[in-house]
C-alpha cells in the first residue's frame, strides 16, 4: 500500500507541487520581516487605500502626492479589490501598536506571496506547454528559490503585474494547433476565446505599467506562429492597445490631459541608467544571470528564440529611457529562469547519453539547493522591526483632533501616511523635502510633528532664506523629543554575499541611517 501512494504521488501531473511548495515558503515565510519596506510599497499602498475608502482609481493632487499620473491605475483596483474583499484593514487592525502596524504591512505582503506562488504555477505551464515537464519543472523551482524572487514579497507594480502578463502568454500558447491539455486541438471558438483573454490580460498588465508593452512582441509571435493568421494578431492586438488607453481617456475626461503629459515625460526625464540595474541584477542573484545569459545564448544558437524576444526589447527600451531600477527587471527574470533550464535540461541529457546520470542529477539539484540556502538567509532576517516601531511612534503622537502638519524626510512622511491619513483617519497635511527643497510650502496649522534624522537635518541647514523654512527652522527649536530611535538596518551585517546587497539597497533606496527622533510642538 506504502509503494502504491508512493508511485501515485511521483505521478507526473504532480511534480507541480514541488515547485508549489517551495515557492510558499520563499515568498510567504517572514512577509512582513523581509525584506525591507521600501517607499514605492509606500506610494502604491496610498493609492490601494483610496480605492478602499471609494476615493477613486486615480490619485488626486488632493492627497498631497504631486506626480499623480506617474502610472496607470489598475495596480491599485487589482489588490485593493482582493484587500477590500478579505476584509482589509478593518479586520486586521484594533489600537495603535507595534503589533498592528506589522500587521498592516503583513496582509497585503501576504498577498503579494500567493500571487507569486500563482505566478510559479503559471510559469510552470508555460514552460510544460513551450518546452516539456521535465524543462518546466526546472524553471518553476529555479523562480521560486533562487535569490531574486524575494523582490516578489514587496508591493509592487512590476510584481502585482506578473500573474497577468503570465496568463496573457499562456493563453496565446494554448490558442495552437495543439495544446498540454489531454492534446486536444482546439476548435475555431475555443481559439478565437484564448486570444482574445490573452490580449485581455496582456492590456491588464500594460494598464498595471506601461513599460510591459515590451513583451507584445513575444507573445504577438505566440499569436501568429500558433495561428499562422495575421488576422488573428490584429483580433489579439485590439484590447491590447484599448485596454491601457482608459489611462488618458479618464484624464481627459477630467481635463487634465497637461497634468497627464506632465507625469508622463517625467518618467523619461530621470536617470538611472541600465547598467546600474543590471550589475544590482549580478549582486542579488549571479547564479541566475550567468546560467540565464548562457541559457540565452544557447537557445538562440538553437533557433529558439522565446527567451531572447522576451528579454530583448524590455532591456532596449529601458536602455533607451534611461531610468530603470534593479526591481524593474523582475520581468525578465522568468525569461532567465526558462533559458536557464533549457540549459541545464541539455546538459542533464548529454551527461545520461554519456552514462554519468549521477553527475546529470547533481547539476539539476545543486543549483536550487544553493538557491534555497542563499534565499533562506535573506528571508529569515527581520530587517523592519525598527520601522515598524517609527509608523507606530508617529501614527500614535499624531493628535486625535485638531489638523497637525508632519515635516520630516520623505522616507517617513510617505512611508506612514497611507497608515495614519486613511487607516487611522487622522487628517493631516504633509511637508517633504524632497518634493519641496527649497520650502515653498507654508506651514497651515499651529500643531506641526517632525521626523528627525540626518535626511531631515541635511534639509534643514540648506542655505535657504525664505520665509517658511525660518519658520520651520523656529517650529523645530519650539519643538520636543516625544520619541527616539536609532534606525541602522547594516549595522553589524556582514558584506559577504548575500549580505552585501542589504548595503546596496540602503544606498540605492535612500533608507535614512542613524538617529530619529520624533519631535512636536504641542
Amino acid at each position: 500500500m506504502k509503494n502504491e501512494l508512493f508511485r501515485k504521488f511521483l505521478r507526473p501531473e504532480l511534480l507541480v507541487l514541488i515547485p508549489l511548495v517551495l515557492s510558499a515558503y520563499t515568498h510567504l515565510w517572514n512577509a512582513a520581516g523581509f525584506p525591507s519596506i521600501h517607499i514605492d510599497e509606500a506610494h502604491y499602498m496610498r493609492r490601494v487605500e483610496l480605492v478602499i475608502n471609494g476615493l477613486g482609481p486615480q490619485e488626486s493632487a488632493l492627497t498631497g502626492y504631486p506626480r499623480t499620473y506617474d502610472h496607470p491605475y489598475f495596480g491599485q483596483l487589482f489588490l485593493g479589490g482582493i484587500l477590500k474583499l478579505i476584509g482589509y484593514p478593518d479586520l486586521y487592525y484594533n489600537k495603535i501598536s507595534i503589533e498592528s502596524i506589522e500587521v498592516l504591512h503583513l496582509i497585503p505582503r501576504f498577498v503579494m506571496g500567493a500571487l507569486a506562488v500563482l505566478d510559479t504555477f503559471l510559469l510552470y505551464k508555460i514552460v510544460d506547454v513551450r518546452y516539456n515537464r521535465s524543462v518546466a519543472l526546472i524553471a518553476a523551482v529555479l523562480f521560486a528559490v533562487m535569490p531574486m524572487t524575494w523582490i516578489f514579497r514587496r508591493v509592487y507594480l512590476d510584481t502585482l503585474l506578473m500573474p497577468l502578463l503570465f496568463s496573457s502568454i499562456l493563453f496565446a500558447l494554448y490558442s495552437g494547433n495543439r495544446n498540454k491539455v489531454g492534446d486536444v486541438r482546439p476548435n475555431l471558438v475555443d481559439k478565437r476565446i484564448l486570444i482574445l483573454l490573452s490580449g485581455i490580460f496582456l492590456g491588464l498588465a500594460i494598464y498595471t505599467k506601461i513599460p510591459t508593452f515590451t513583451l507584445i512582441p513575444i507573445v504577438a509571435c505566440i499569436v501568429y506562429f500558433n495561428t499562422k493568421s495575421a488576422r488573428r494578431v490584429l483580433m489579439w492586438i485590439v484590447p491590447v492597445l484599448l485596454i491601457p488607453l482608459l489611462w488618458p481617456l479618464q484624464a481627459w475626461v477630467l481635463g487634465q490631459t497637461d497634468l497627464w503629459s506632465q507625469w508622463v515625460l517625467w518618467q523619461t526625464d530621470r536617470n538611472k541608467p541600465l547598467e546600474r540595474s543590471l550589475n544590482s541584477f549580478f549582486q542579488i542573484d549571479p547564479v541566475i544571470t550567468i546560467a540565464g545569459i548562457a541559457g540565452l545564448v544557447y537557445t538562440s544558437l538553437r533557433k529558439d528564440f522565446f527567451p531572447l524576444i522576451w528579454v530583448a526589447p524590455f532591456l532596449v527600451f529601458s536602455y533607451l529611457i534611461g531610468y530603470i531600477q534593479y526591481f524593474h527587471l523582475i520581468v525578465i527574470f522568468p525569461a532567465f529562469c526558462i533559458s536557464s533550464a533549457v540549459l541545464l535540461e541539455s546538459i542533464r541529457l548529454k551527461l545520461i547519453e554519456r552514462g554519468r546520470k549521477i553527475f546529470s542529477n547533481i547539476i539539476i539539484v545543486a543549483i536550487p539547493i544553493l538557491g534555497v540556502i542563499v534565499t533562506t538567509m535573506l528571508i529569515t532576517l527581520n530587517v523592519n522591526s525598527n520601522n515598524f516601531a517609527i509608523y507606530a511612534s508617529i501614527a500614535d503622537h499624531l493628535p486625535n483632533s485638531g489638523k497637525a502638519t508632519m515635516i520630516g524626510s520623505h522616507w517617513w512622511d510617505w512611508n506612514s501616511y497611507w497608515i495614519t491619513q486613511f487607516v487611522l483617519k487622522k487628517d493631516h497635511e504633509l511637508i517633504d523635502p524632497f518634493f519641496d527643497p527649497n520650502f515653498r510650502n507654508p506651514v497651515k496649522t499651529q500643531k506641526v510633528l517632525l521626523e528627525d534624522d540626518p535626511i531631515f537635518n541635511a534639509s534643514l541647514s540648506h542655505k535657504i532664506r525664505g520665509s517658511n523654512i525660518m519658520e520651520i527652522r523656529k517650529l523645530y527649536s519650539n519643538s520636543k523629543p516625544v520619541a527616539e530611535f536609532v534606525d541602522n538596518m547594516t549595522h553589524n551585517m556582514p558584506t559577504y554575499y548575500p549580505y552585501n546587497i542589504l548595503h546596496t539597497m540602503v544606498e540605492n533606496e535612500n533608507h535614512p541611517q542613524g538617529k530619529i527622533t520624533i519631535r512636536t510642538n504641542y
